[in-house]
């Protein structure tokens, strides 16, 4: 089995960097590809915005798959629970990731996914929810307090997206759009569940995108990046960038 816990994509061209020939080698067939939505909310956007980009963004790597479906809660358990145990390639979108997770539990999807062996992709919330803890430090007005939750923890690590900074030390605070993050407040969630990963999706001036993502293979974590990207690991009481060259770690 193959996951990627990804925090958003290069805009432009998703599934380029050599994301895309990870895709090719790994993908037993190219019969189906489910989408799941990060809540109930952002249906009708995944099918009106982001489908349509992400079928042209496989297509030119290559990749058409003969049915694409969209998970709803309008479904039967019995038929979302199919449809995800024999798709090629499920993908867990961008949204709330408690939102997602109540759809999920609903359709009865949480343990269909912990045992699902293709290929898994999660950006945003959706690679949040596939982390052993959903992490939500206070940075909006949505999100006024800490908010942890369990989550799928499929392969033992949890991770935190949109850590959007070209700074080589990561700054005591962080605003990306309408969200602020607190060093101290990441650092206190390291502390009190274990050390977890920050991922990037920073689109810089110059037009190119900072991604990071992390791969895993049967346990085997692998840290990729694209154009200038960074890994942080929040632990020990600090928040330090990983070699994503040279780290690599096998979970027991």
């Amino acid at each position: 089995m193959t996951r990627y816990y990804c925090s958003g994509f290069d805009i432009n061209n998703a599934f380029g960097h050599g994301l895309g020939d990870m895709f090719l080698s790994e993908l037993k067939d190219k019969k189906s590809i489910v989408y799941i939505p990060g809540s109930p909310e952002k249906i009708q956007k995944a099918k009106d915005k982001y489908v349509p980009a992400f079928t042209e963004h496989f297509k030119n790597i290559g990749i058409e798959f003969e049915i694409s479906t969209i998970i709803t809660p309008e479904m039967s358990p019995e038929e979302a629970q199919q449809i995800v145990s024999k798709a090629s390639f499920v993908m867990l979108m961008g949204g709330d990731p408690f939102k997602q997770k109540e759809m999920c539990e609903k359709l009865g999807l949480l343990e269909v996914m912990k045992k699902y062996d293709g290929v898994m992709l999660g950006f945003s919330a959706g690679a949040m929810l596939m982390s052993k803890y959903i992490i939500i430090t206070p940075c909006s007005e949505e999100y006024p307090d800490f908010h942890i939750e369990e989550g799928l923890n499929l392969d033992g690590i949890s991770i935190y997206p949109h850590n959007n900074t070209d700074e080589e030390e990561y700054p005591n605070i962080l605003v990306v759009g309408d969200e602020t993050y607190k060093k101290e407040d990441l650092i206190k969630v390291a502390n009190q569940y274990g050390d977890y990963y920050l991922l990037q999706d920073y689109l810089r001036e110059d037009g190119l995108t900072d991604v990071s993502l992390i791969k895993s293979t049967n346990g085997n974590l692998e840290f990729y990046c694209e154009n200038n990207g960074k890994i942080w690991c929040a632990k020990d009481n600090n928040i330090s960038l990983c070699n994503t060259k040279k780290e690599s770690r096998i979970i027991k």
